[in-house]
């Protein structure tokens, strides 16, 4: 889906899944806030998982809110193989918060919570609705940036995944995956002052367990901002089980919490600010050669705020 860098303000860029905070500076905070967005992304539960967070922490004191939405309505999935299985109704509708907290300009507090989610699924016509209504698992972390540079940033994310989501329906539709897990980010982003242009690369590895197989993680994006107002992003994931896991355990199913997972999502986000601490994204991100995932188009949308210290204001 945050400062340290000094960017101009019409020409400072950032990332994530969400709307970048480093592109909008007001005038009245100063050059030295410019606060990166989040991802949201949602989530280690979710295609998005977690937290593709920007490079910058936040100014000392600075709070950045989000409340989204991100959902999809299909009728297939990717099985174990990576074959394209036939669904009558799989759904999933899930409500998000996500939180970032600066303790100072290197380090930020990170909070990200599926509040609730709604997932059906239904293999054929005559064959019973399956459905869960839960929240789903929540991820605690802090980022620190190791080179808070003007143009270049280098940035560790470290989040702790704890379950809280519903895993006892005995068909498999799991809201969590019932394990403590660890996911480490190592982050670079560049700003192209002139051009108003970012472009962000990460690397990481998730250490999970209660027979999970770990999972090493690519992402990149390059984000835009031609006006003030309007933020143009593009994002490429990628998700790659190291098989280490419990060759018996598959976790949850039709690509809700499965064991084994692997998949490339990419996918156009725009971000509209209403004014200097608030505004709107939108996302749109597919899913190809996947493994134990959904194959479907996912919606992600969300009204975020920027509280500025007032201090500062």
């Amino acid at each position: 889906m945050n400062n340290v860098i000094r960017p101009r303000r019409v020409h400072s860029v950032t990332h994530t899944l969400h709307p970048d905070r480093s592109m909008r500076v007001r005038p009245r905070l100063g050059r030295k806030l410019a606060l990166a967005a989040l991802v949201v992304v949602v989530t280690t539960i979710l295609p998005l998982s977690p937290l593709f967070a920007g490079n910058w922490p936040m100014e000392r004191r600075a709070t950045y809110i989000s409340f989204g939405y991100r959902g999809f309505s299909g009728q297939q999935y990717f099985g174990s193989s990576g074959e394209s299985l036939a669904m009558h109704r799989l759904e999933e509708q899930t409500l998000t918060f996500y939180s970032e907290y600066g303790y100072s300009k290197n380090v930020s507090a990170i909070v990200q919570l599926p509040a609730f989610r709604k997932l059906y699924a239904q293999v054929d016509a005559d064959a019973p609705l399956l459905s869960v209504q839960s929240p789903g698992d929540v991820d605690l972390g802090m980022r620190f940036t190791l080179w808070p540079g003007e143009r270049d940033a280098v940035s560790v994310t470290a989040l702790f995944g704890i379950p809280l989501g519903e895993t006892t329906q005995n068909k498999g539709l799991w809201a969590g995956d019932n394990e403590y897990n660890q996911l480490i980010l190592l982050r670079y982003g560049h700003l192209f002052d002139q051009f108003a242009t970012s472009v962000n690369v990460e690397t990481g590895y998730n250490f999970r367990s209660g027979g999970y197989a770990d999972e090493l993680r690519f992402a990149a994006e390059i984000g835009v901002r031609p006006i003030d107002a309007l933020e143009l992003k593009f994002h490429l994931r990628s998700v790659l089980s190291q098989d280490n896991g419990d060759s018996d355990f598959s976790g949850g199913r039709y690509g809700f919490s499965s064991n084994n997972q692997r998949y490339l999502l990419y996918g156009p986000e725009v971000a509209v600010w209403l004014s200097g601490s608030m505004g709107l994204h939108f996302g749109l991100y597919n899913i190809t050669d996947a493994r134990n995932m959904t194959g479907s188009t996912i919606l992600q949308s969300g009204l975020f705020f920027l509280l500025a210290p007032v201090s500062v204001r």
